[in-house]
């Protein structure tokens, strides 16, 4: 590019801030100060700013202002009238050149810019297409958390209530313990008891044998009353002939706290 082109636009670009009017001035410096015949496809690539369809408007507005321009200067009474209708067939003709020239160049940019915008048209669809589909995800994703959160709180409330039946379980067990222990205690009492009733009718059958034998042995010339008063003498009482160990204790043997108070 000219440099000396690349700086004048440059400062109409600071000059003028509004997109349109930089768009004609740019066509103006082209045409009238460097001589270059305004495009819409060079105008973009000088200034870069807005759409294509700005360009193009601003270049159509221009040629058909410059024709009119030329027209009014053309009309004057002063010039010859060969030179007026020369003069117009030559900027209608520039005109009409300027137009196919714009319309040709601007035809490809067209079809690049409609097949620039399908594609994006495409890609938003694909775009949207897997935003719903990560949406579902997203929802689906919620709804299992939801269900784990449901089966945690259902895990939770069993093992509480499993909790609860083993710690009743373990107290019902202990009781249980507790129970057979004083029913042991209990045996062992009545088993001691047991025995030691055994062990008195036993001393008990012992000094009846003994008492039932000793009349025989009585002399035979004693009168009989002397023999009724021997067999009382010699008659063993129960109680004085058992053992000291086996003899019955006047103090009954309290069983334990527990077992007498189940």
């Amino acid at each position: 590019m000219n440099p000396d082109l690349s700086a004048d636009i440059e400062a109409l670009k600071r000059q003028f801030p509004n997109t349109r009017e930089l768009y004609r001035e740019v066509c103006a410096l082209l045409f009238f100060r460097h001589g270059i015949t305004p495009t819409a496809s060079r105008l973009y690539q000088l200034v870069k700013r807005g759409s294509m369809s700005t360009p193009t408007d601003v270049l159509r507005q221009f040629w058909v202002d410059l024709r009119e321009n030329a027209r009014v200067r053309l009309d004057r009474s002063d010039l010859p009238t060969e030179l007026r209708e020369l003069g117009g067939e030559w900027l209608s003709r520039v005109w009409s050149l300027a137009q196919q020239s714009a319309q040709a160049e601007l035809a490809p940019m067209r079809d690049q810019h409609g097949e620039q915008v399908r594609q994006a048209g495409a890609e938003v669809q694909a775009v949207r297409a897997e935003l719903e589909r990560l949406r579902e995800r997203l929802r689906q994703a919620q709804a299992d958390l939801e269900a784990a959160g449901a089966r945690e709180a259902d895990a939770a409330r069993e093992l509480a209530t499993n909790q609860g039946r083993i710690a009743s379980m373990t107290e019902m067990l202990r009781e249980t313990a507790q129970e057979m222990q004083r029913v042991r205690q209990e045996l062992a009492w009545v088993a001691r008891d047991a025995a030691r009733a055994t062990g008195e009718a036993n001393a008990l059958r012992v000094q009846l044998e003994l008492a039932s034998r000793r009349p025989r042995r009585a002399p035979a010339s004693a009168p009989p009353a002397a023999r009724r008063d021997s067999q009382e003498a010699l008659a063993l009482d129960p109680v004085a002939f058992a053992p000291a160990s086996d003899q019955p204790s006047l103090i009954v043997d309290q069983p334990p706290e527990d077992v007498r108070h189940p």
